[in-house]
């Protein structure tokens, strides 16, 4: 899953489908690599990459002379970095004031060695112009997408269209109701619950988490909840490990996240950087169900969920009076299930609690948000943090996206995508 604040990158880290995940953790270490090399100078630093990571090149000095090529194109191109994985190995996406180029990097999944290098053409952009929406969702018709798209602009609706099936075996189009998988959109929802618990005097923004946790270690006892809700904490953005068949799928209890999570060597010193933590909305779950004595998904449904009238968002692994017909199946790269839909994916584990492992659809979204911005759940001082300007875009590698744009006060952006099509 991934959750993105700022528009400088729409693409980053997703699994690797039917690679092993020892194929695919060497396939990340091998990327990593390539963008390294990509950063060095000189003629010795090309060979020794080529040594260590392609496979044994017919003619080397072209190779050396292709990749020298590629570092000029490449040059300067360090603003923007996104990494994907595909059944091709991966794509590298540099950008810089504007401009984006990206890398194909061809992997052999058996000999796990790069096969090749080359810079991609440019894609072929998907452009919401306002004046020809209907141009917009033929180009995502074109590129075999599916999902639902939404855009309301000073208050009035200018588009509400699914497009594409939702399940393709069953003959089922998306429609308004359709259930997509929403990646870590429920970062959303636990910010929300940590504000309520504020504004309730359960908890404080500024309390650090050893107020509410037991054990933390020296080096995390400055980190605030504020800093956990704002990248700030210093935590890594993931916390899974070698030994979990999944990083998003397996079970872990939250005793085991609590623990991995304070174990974690941190990026920087608690409020001295910044950058996203999936793992710092686990600790804030973990802290909501300590504080209220509640389940995370009962006090959500509690507080939250209900009172907005959200009858078809729940947590993986929990189909609720839900059939198959009302969900899209997630187009992969990774097929869990048959057919692959969050019912199917088992109980939302304690890896992405509180920043993922959820579904919902666009109306109940839509009325989560209008209850927190406009509804009486929160007061004055605890709106300010929900009703700026947002870009987020959310994803699971099972084949989910979703993207949203929010621009106060009543203009707002949706894109599901259950098929991604040529990404």
């Amino acid at each position: 899953m991934k959750k993105i604040c700022t528009l400088t990158i729409f693409s980053l880290l997703v699994s690797w489908g039917s690679l092993t995940a020892q194929q695919g953790n060497n396939l990340e270490v091998v990327s990593l690599a390539v963008e390294q090399m990509l950063d060095e100078k000189g003629q010795a630093s090309i060979l020794k990459f080529i040594d260590k990571n392609m496979h044994e090149q017919a003619d080397e000095p072209a190779m050396v002379s292709k990749i020298t090529e590629i570092r000029k194109q490449l040059k300067g191109l360090r603003d923007g970095i996104g990494l994907d994985f595909d059944d091709q190995g991966a794509i590298l996406a540099l950008s810089a004031k504007g401009v984006e180029k990206r890398l194909r990097i061809a992997y052999d999944p058996n000999s796990q060695k790069v096969k090749d290098l080359y810079i991609l053409p440019p894609e072929e952009k998907l452009n919401f112009d306002i004046e020809n929406l209907d141009a917009a969702v033929q180009f995502m018709k074109d590129h075999q997408m599916a999902g639902l798209v939404y855009l309301k602009k000073r208050g009035r609706v200018i588009i509400n269209q699914p497009f594409g099936m939702a399940n393709d075996n069953l003959a089922v189009p998306n429609g308004n109701e359709t259930i997509f998988a929403i990646g870590s959109r429920p970062i959303d929802f636990t910010k929300a619950a940590i504000l309520l618990l504020d504004q309730e005097g359960l908890l404080a923004l500024d309390d650090t988490i050893g107020v509410h946790l037991t054990d933390v270690p020296e080096d995390k006892r400055a980190i605030t909840l504020k800093h956990l809700m704002s990248g700030e904490s210093g935590l890594p953005d993931f916390f899974h490990n070698a030994s979990d068949w999944d990083a998003d799928l397996q079970w872990i209890d939250r005793e085991e996240a609590i623990r991995r999570l304070l174990d974690q060597k941190l990026l920087f010193k608690p409020g001295q950087g910044n950058s996203h933590s999936h793992g710092a909305f686990g600790l804030l779950a973990a802290i909501v169900e300590l504080k209220t004595g509640k389940s995370y998904i009962d006090y959500l449904n509690e507080k939250f969920f209900s009172p907005a009238g959200m009858t078809r968002t729940g947590e993986y692994g929990d189909k609720k009076d839900l059939t198959i017909n009302d969900f899209a199946t997630g187009g992969g790269p990774q097929y869990v299930g048959l057919p692959n839909i969050p019912p199917n994916w088992g109980p939302t584990s304690w890896l992405i609690k509180g920043s993922g492992g959820m579904y919902s659809t666009l109306d109940d979204l839509l009325r989560f948000y209008n209850y927190i911005r406009e509804g009486d759940v929160f007061d004055v001082d605890h709106k300010r943090y929900v009703k700026g300007a947002s870009a987020d875009l959310d994803g699971s590698d099972r084949g989910f996206e979703l993207f949203s744009v929010y621009n106060p006060p009543d203009s707002e952006l949706f894109l599901f995508l259950n098929r991604t099509g040529e990404q």
